[in-house]
Formats: structure tokens, C-alpha cells, sequence
């Protein structure tokens, strides 16, 4: 490798490339033969072997020529621009460098790739580090938001049968309340009771009790259609609430609810257990009504009728 006694190549490496304390790895190729004509010490300090004729064997310690290389980019797809920066890692050096290549034509015609290498190996760590803390990050906030959604859905919801309570119903029944007003479309009611609980209760354990709530539940929700909203209310106490339903649609459904469960038949443990259901039923006034409340305590009068004459029964409000 020749000491660099050009003055046209000098002309184009600053002075401080020189220096032995140079941070910068220069090298200059002459691209007729491919040769290392020129590497300042940082450059040499990382060459895989200074005694190899081509750049791919001296720099890299490659075979045949790199399959990155730069040069025909320079020379034929764009020979308009003065200089070419990127990034490349070194296997040789096991470091990060930022290459500036630039091609000057000497007067003699020959082309010579003058190469400034600076080693970035700490920032790319850096920048590693930080890509590793960003990913660690959103993982963590996409978990956090997880989980709040989780929590948010758990506080809507009823712990027995995971169906919403009555304060996700409540706040619903506003929102469906205001789309009725706006479309003047009818929206009913339903408020249900499981008739003779506490018997159920005592002859069967409370056990028996529980599993006859989730089973009621799991009913309302399988009728029910995905625009109702049900919510278990506390006990065995459940409200519907039926959008886009006028009254006499409303107990044609409560009607069906209350025959599915009369003919079904819960096997629990050893036996079987047959229960039945009240509903009340009532079609919220947009005229009067502001909240969902007034429907609900008229549905509830209508539900207590249900009970009072006989249950196993639907009953609508009437004044």
C-alpha cells in the first residue's frame, strides 16, 4: 500500500486525517483495480488484512466484492451527487461505522473512491438501548390499558353471572333514551323476579340458588336481542330494556321468556329443579319520562302485580 503522494486526492482529505489522532478511518481506492491505495492509521487499525491487493480482502476480509458496496451507485445510478453518507457495520471490527464516500476523477482519467469511516458503535447502542425502552414501554401501556379496560368492564359487570349491574344499565338507558326521543321510535321495559327464591334457597342450598340466577341469565341473554341491554339488578332481580319496542311487542317477549323458563328443567346435582319467573312490563313515555327511572318503577308496580295474582305470569302497568 503506497504513501498518498497525490496531490489531487490530498487536496480532498482534510489535514486532520493524518493525524494519528484523527477519529476519522479514511482510505482512498482506486476503482481500476480495486486497490487500497491510501488508509491513514484509524483505518488500518480495523482492516482485516493491509497486505491484500483488492478493498473486499483488505477492509472486509470478504471473497469477492461487497454485496453493499456503494460504488456503482456513485458512478452509474446517480453520478450527479457529490457524496454518498450511510451506515454499515463492520464484521471485522464487530463496530458501527458512518461511511461518507466520494468519487473524484483524477486528470489521468482514474477514479478514486475516497472513504471517511467514523465510528458510531456507541450511539448505535445508545439508540438500541432506547428503541429496547420505547418497546418495553408501549408493552407496559398497552398492558396498563389492558387491564383498565379489564377493570372497567369488571365494574360494569355482575360477578355471579357477568352480566352488566344495574348502574351500566342505568347509564345505557339514558344513551338509548335519548336516540328514542330523537328517532320518536317506542322503547319498553321489562323488570323480572324469580318466583320463590328463598324455597329454592332453602330446600336446595344456596349453591342451587346461584346456578338458577346464571342459568335465568344465560337465558335473557340468549333471547335477548344485541341491541337489549339486561343487567342482573341484585338477588333475582333482572331488568330488559328493549329498544325500538312497543308495549304489545314487549310482552309478546316477556311472554317467551316466561314459557322457556316454565318448561325448562335444571338438573342440579342429584334431581331436578323447575322454577318460574314474574314480569313486569311498561313502555317508557318520551313525553313524560326524562329518566329511565319512571318506566322502571312502573314496571316494577306491574311486576309486584304479577306476583300478587298468582306468578308464573306477565303483567303490564296500567293506571
Amino acid at each position: 500500500m503506497i504513501q498518498l503522494d497525490n496531490i489531487e486526492i490530498k487536496n480532498y482529505i482534510a489535514i486532520e486525517a493524518f493525524s494519528d489522532n484523527s477519529l476519522l478511518a479514511v482510505s482512498a481506492i482506486n476503482l481500476d483495480t480495486y486497490e487500497v491505495i491510501y488508509a491513514n492509521k484509524v483505518m488500518k487499525a480495523i482492516m482485516a488484512d493491509t497486505s491484500a491487493k483488492k478493498c473486499w480482502e483488505s477492509i472486509y476480509g470478504q471473497e469477492s466484492q461487497c454485496a453493499w458496496c456503494k460504488v456503482h451507485s456513485l458512478l452509474v445510478e446517480d453520478p450527479s451527487q457529490e457524496y454518498l453518507i450511510y451506515e454499515n457495520f463492520n464484521e471485522v471490527a464487530n463496530r458501527w461505522y458512518q461511511l461518507q464516500d466520494k468519487i473524484i476523477k483524477l486528470q489521468n482519467g482514474t477514479n478514486i473512491l475516497i472513504s471517511f469511516a467514523l465510528d458510531i458503535s456507541i450511539q448505535k447502542e445508545s439508540q438500541s438501548q432506547l428503541i429496547e425502552t420505547h418497546v418495553k414501554l408501549a408493552q407496559q401501556t398497552q398492558t396498563l390499558l389492558e387491564v383498565q379496560k379489564r377493570l372497567r368492564e369488571q365494574a360494569n359487570r355482575d360477578p355471579l353471572t357477568n352480566m352488566y349491574n344495574r348502574r351500566y344499565f342505568s347509564d345505557m338507558a339514558q344513551k338509548i333514551i335519548a336516540l328514542a326521543k330523537r328517532d320518536k321510535e317506542p322503547l319498553s321495559l321489562l323488570m323480572i323476579d324469580i318466583d320463590n327464591f328463598k324455597k329454592i334457597n332453602d330446600t336446595y342450598g344456596h349453591s342451587a340458588g346461584d346456578e338458577v340466577i346464571k342459568l335465568l341469565a344465560n337465558k335473557l341473554i340468549g333471547l335477548s336481542r344485541e341491541s337489549d341491554i339486561s343487567a342482573r339488578f341484585g338477588g333475582e332481580e333482572f331488568a330488559v330494556i328493549l329498544p325500538e319496542t312497543d308495549i304489545e311487542h314487549a310482552l309478546i317477549f316477556a311472554e317467551k321468556i316466561r314459557i322457556d323458563i316454565e318448561q325448562n328443567r335444571f338438573v342440579y346435582e342429584a334431581g331436578e329443579i323447575c322454577f318460574t319467573i314474574s314480569i313486569g312490563v311498561d313502555e317508557f313515555n318520551p313525553a313524560t319520562d326524562r329518566v329511565i327511572d319512571s318506566s322502571l318503577n312502573r314496571a316494577d308496580e306491574a311486576l309486584y302485580e304479577a306476583k300478587k295474582s298468582g306468578k308464573n305470569r306477565v303483567c303490564r302497568f296500567t293506571k
